[in-house]
């Protein structure tokens, strides 16, 4: 990537646009559903299987949602350490935790990484070095969650032997959705493979980052597992990373803003179905997990004000937002 690279956003306008609508219309239609599975399951009951998580779980996934917040700051942080630029650690904490809060708390289409760029380009960061560290450390989440993707092959195999099953809530359209995933996945690779040049002598940040990816993974999966058993189910740790993986790629098809309504409704499916969770516990989970995501992104919104009032820097790194965002990138 040269360093004079400009997004490629100012010839697509109608494009984008397009995009903005589409994802609306995909959240609304996602929140629709998500009511609808609701209100079949009952409110009384969703609540009851709630109530039943006791305090020390509650605690206990509290501190591993920031474990996790953490180790997506690590992974960051660990890209953004090459050639002559040395990130303090204070500021990509602080640009770091500013994008989750733009991800997982307001339901906008200015996402994480549009904040985290253009507070990287506000503090001096070579706007190129910016832009291609945010992709290369979506790409290095998004491989992560690949290599945990075949433990969910068992969990479909089961379900397509039973050629049905006595859930309520339907399994919908789930292998097409396999499918687009597994191709925007691709697209990704192929899209930003040539911006690896900056680690390409360096081989150990990769690595070092794809370690804080393991630790945000771990922490994702004990979450899951820990709010299951506290509900009264249980799921071995395996089929949950299985699942919580396909739910990511998922979730990264640009057809809902920040993966609002679709995530949820995704997980209720997917967790019940093929899961073999009761649909209460399953929609529980995914209200719960909703939660907990905006919890661990709360600091950000000490940070956020900040990054959003300099608005010269902002109307610049609009564009590449516009970029990750037809690349299927979302922060989690």
């Amino acid at each position: 990537m040269p360093s004079d690279w400009v997004p490629e956003v100012i010839e697509t306008k109608p494009k984008n646009r397009w995009n903005v609508i589409i994802r609306w219309a995909g959240t609304i239609i996602a929140i629709v559903i998500l009511v609808y599975l609701f209100s079949q399951i009952g409110a009384a009951e969703t609540w009851a299987t709630i109530q039943r998580i006791s305090g020390w779980r509650i605690a206990a996934v509290l501190v591993l949602v920031f474990v996790s917040r953490f180790a997506t700051f690590g992974r960051w942080h660990s890209l953004l350490q090459v050639q002559d630029m040395h990130v303090p650690w204070q500021d990509s904490l602080r640009l770091t935790f500013a994008g989750l809060f733009a991800s997982n708390v307001l339901p906008t289409t200015v996402g994480g990484d549009v904040v985290r760029l253009a507070g990287a380009v506000r503090i001096g960061i070579n706007p190129a070095l910016a832009a291609a560290s945010l992709i290369a450390d979506r790409l290095v989440g998004m491989a992560g969650m690949f290599l945990a993707l075949p433990f969910a092959i068992p969990s479909f195999v089961a379900y397509l032997n039973q050629n049905g099953t006595r859930s309520s809530v339907p399994l919908f359209s789930a292998l097409p959705f396999v499918s687009n995933a597994w191709n925007k996945t691709q697209q990704a690779f192929k899209n930003v493979f040539s911006n690896f040049k900056y680690w390409a002598k360096n081989p150990l940040i990769l690595l070092r980052a794809l370690g804080f990816t393991f630790i945000h993974m771990l922490a994702t999966f004990l979450i899951v597992q820990i709010l299951i058993e506290g509900m009264g189910e249980s799921m071995p740790f395996g089929q949950i990373a299985g699942l919580w993986s396909l739910t990511y790629f998922i979730t990264l098809l640009p057809i809902s803003i920040n993966g609002l309504g679709l995530q949820e409704v995704t997980i209720t499916n997917l967790f019940s179905v093929v899961g073999g969770l009761q649909p209460s516990t399953s929609i529980s989970l995914a209200i719960l997990l909703r939660v907990v995501w905006m919890i661990g992104s709360l600091p950000g919104a000490f940070t956020l004000s900040g990054i959003l009032s300099d608005e010269k820097k902002q109307s610049e790194t609009v564009g590449q937002a516009e970029v990750d965002s037809d690349q299927g990138v979302k922060t989690i």
